[in-house]
């Protein structure tokens, strides 16, 4: 599928929101585009140069995001909030006139809903930890869910972040998440069963 994409310097997570402000012509117009045809476009995080250029590099792993909500900022730009849905990898791209970068994409497959491993309970409890001081969180998410919320509330590196967006399994998603807390020191080492 064609995708129009958002390249930031953040990863965008599913389940995940993230608010912007617009302020660039293309992408006023792909966003109000975007809203007329109820669609959504691609976030993908810049591997090398800046948000406002049109040659960068990006990692080829995504997320599409769709448009919740709206606002026109008192500085006259466009406030949106954008939320997560699924993952995706480009397979080509190329910039159109207005600098707008379009991709072909595929969506990855996804996992069906998880409920927690027990071993991972400690992580639930964390994210409520985490949660409490940003937003509520479902009361029974799924793993998945979980482990994507908890990524986007620590203040982890964003090519961690990237990493795990990209692993397709969800257990090896909170495995590789529970070697970072490890190392950070956040928990004290403490071998999964599976």
């Amino acid at each position: 599928m064609q995708l129009p994409l958002f390249p930031l310097k953040t990863v965008l997570l599913p389940g995940n929101q993230l608010p912007l402000r617009i302020f660039e012509p293309r992408y006023s117009d792909m966003i109000a585009d975007c809203m007329r045809r109820n669609s959504e476009f691609g976030v993908v995080l810049i591997f090398q140069g800046e948000e406002v250029n049109s040659d960068i590099e990006i990692f080829t792993f995504g997320t599409t995001a769709a448009v919740t909500d709206w606002q026109q900022l008192s500085d006259g730009l466009l406030g949106i909030t954008v939320e997560g849905r699924r993952r995706f990898e480009v397979q080509s791209t190329r910039i159109l006139h207005d600098g707008l970068l379009m991709a072909d994409v595929e969506l990855l497959d996804e996992q069906p809903p998880q409920p927690i491993p027990e071993q991972f309970d400690y992580m639930l409890e964390l994210l409520k930890h985490v949660a409490r001081q940003h937003q509520e969180i479902p009361d029974d998410p799924d793993f998945a869910q979980m482990v994507f919320q908890l990524v986007y509330l620590l203040p982890l590196e964003n090519t961690l972040k990237q990493q795990l967006l990209e692993v397709p399994d969800n257990y090896e998603r909170a495995m590789v998440l529970h070697a970072e807390l490890i190392r950070l020191g956040v928990i004290q080492y403490v071998k999964p069963g599976r």
